[in-house]
């Protein structure tokens, strides 16, 4: 019977000091100084929502289909129909069959007047012809593109032009060129 009570005796001790190793590992780190966490701040702003792979087609008042895309998007709360986009593409379906593409890396959409900015390495592709600009508006009341800042375009057919102003009329698919000051627009024909 001595020989049962001290086999115990020694399991109870074999349990205690694996308590006690446990209890003192758990809590030993307890007083040594920690180290700073790296801190990651989220910045979200309630006014504001934002979303990505946005597309938005409808019709301007002269019936000429649009599709409107971008990768990312976002609007004020207090202004929803201003919509801020990045990474633009547009394609404008006209009425008589050819498209107008319009691409940049910044772009503004009101989606109540339909009225779209273009900014940042403004480029559109018409049939043959390529306009490139600092900005690019589409007025869809007035039905105009007006192009502004190092404006250049490029005909295969017809040539080149730089100008620093260039309105598109799409009702009736004219180009009205202008400079500032005293500067002149300066166009090369190919014959």
């Amino acid at each position: 019977m001595i020989r049962r009570k001290r086999k115990i005796l020694f399991i109870q001790f074999i349990i205690f000091l694996f308590a006690l190793t446990l209890l003192y590992n758990t809590y030993r780190d307890k007083n040594k100084p920690t180290k700073e966490a790296i801190k990651v701040e989220v910045k979200t702003d309630p006014n504001t929502n934002s979303f990505d792979d946005i597309e938005y087609s409808g019709f301007d008042l002269n019936g000429n289909r649009y599709i409107l895309k971008a990768e990312e998007a976002d609007f004020r709360t207090e202004k929803p129909e201003l919509i801020n986009m990045k990474n633009v593409i547009a394609d404008f379906y006209l009425k008589d069959g050819p498209v107008l593409r319009v691409t940049s890396k910044e772009g503004l959409y009101n989606n109540v007047t339909l009225d779209i900015e273009f900014r940042q390495n403004v480029k559109a592709i018409y049939l043959n012809s390529v306009l490139f600009a600092d900005q690019l508006n589409y007025s869809n009341t007035n039905s105009k593109l007006l192009a502004s800042g190092n404006v250049r375009g490029e005909s295969v057919e017809k040539g080149e032009f730089f100008a620093d102003n260039v309105e598109y009329d799409i009702s009736n698919k004219t180009l009205n060129f202008s400079m500032s000051g005293d500067k002149k627009v300066n166009i090369k024909i190919k014959n």
